[in-house]
């Protein structure tokens, strides 16, 4: 009966979460990250970026950065923090900030959303508002930031899943083999 009710549930209800997950180690294994398996997936200096997959993807994307990236990056999570809040008041508003736990460890978590219409590079309207959550998790001499920003339906549907990589992130972990590595 379990069985019957869970499976009825995942094909009602396919945009609450997906099914299947990867997991990306970080090479030194500094951090291992799990994602829905039909997620694009793309790596940078000090970042790993996710992706939904369709149209979504170019209106949401999730990133997972160590800081300080260099010089004139936010050497500290206070200054971090400062940064982000800085444009409230002008051009966005604090939805709400107050404390998480991400890997076991706590964390500040800052919800912004744009209050100015955003125009592209050629002057065209853009989809907006553009909302964001900020997960700041300090370590011994740098920190991680766990974002997630978009637009519309696919921000809203994104939500989810950003909260379940917030609970299943693992820092320090050693790599764990993967086959979507």
């Amino acid at each position: 009966m379990k069985n019957t009710l869970a499976l009825l549930l995942a094909l009602v209800s396919p945009a609450w979460c997906a099914l299947d997950y990867s997991r990306w180690a970080h090479p030194a294994g500094d951090y291992v990250i799990e994602y829905p398996s039909d997620w694009k997936r793309s790596i940078a200096m000090q970042a790993v970026n996710l992706q939904p997959p369709g149209r979504a993807g170019d209106l949401v994307v999730v990133s997972f950065e160590r800081y300080p990236l260099g010089k004139g990056s936010p050497a500290k999570p206070k200054d971090y923090i400062k940064a982000l809040l800085d444009p409230v008041g002008l051009t966005k508003k604090l939805d709400s900030r107050g404390a998480a736990t991400v890997a076991g460890i706590k964390a500040d978590k800052i919800s912004l959303e744009e209050t100015k219409e955003i125009k592209g590079e050629y002057g065209q309207k853009l989809p907006g508002p553009m909302k964001e959550i900020h997960l700041i998790v300090p370590q011994k001499g740098f920190y991680y930031v766990l974002s997630l920003r978009g637009v519309g339906q696919a921000y809203d549907e994104a939500v989810p899943e950003f909260d379940r990589m917030s609970q299943t992130l693992k820092l320090g972990a050693a790599p764990i083999p993967d086959k979507k590595q």
